[in-house]
């Protein structure tokens, strides 16, 4: 039997007009993307924030690419070197990073 979890981080970004192009950026991650409309900036700096966090999941790197980005353990929670992670810039935008995890019951030794 597969077992299913899924955690989710709460980010945020910042979108900029620059050039004819939208620029999206994820402080947190220090991710940018762009799009044609703010729309599809924002769209792929969704997906770009995904694919950073599970594959460092997939990698074993998770918690040595929070530390390069500045993060630190405080009372059970992370949170990033001088930013205070409930404040978001003027005109910023909030949006989930679903991680999906799954353990073969069989593989893990856990019988019900």
């Amino acid at each position: 039997m597969k077992v299913l979890v899924q955690a989710q981080f709460q980010l945020f970004g910042v979108v900029k007009h620059e050039d004819g192009w939208y620029i999206a950026h994820c402080p947190p991650l220090d991710i940018t993307t762009q799009g044609r409309t703010e729309s599809e900036a924002k769209k792929n700096l969704e997906e770009a924030a995904e694919l950073f966090v599970v594959s460092c999941f997939e990698r074993g790197t998770f918690e040595q690419a929070l530390r390069e980005l500045g993060w630190h353990v405080v009372r059970g929670r992370a949170v990033r070197h001088n930013q205070d992670s409930s404040s978001i810039p003027a005109g910023g935008f909030k949006f989930p990073v679903p991680v999906p995890f799954g353990l073969d019951e069989a593989a893990s030794g856990c019988h019900a």
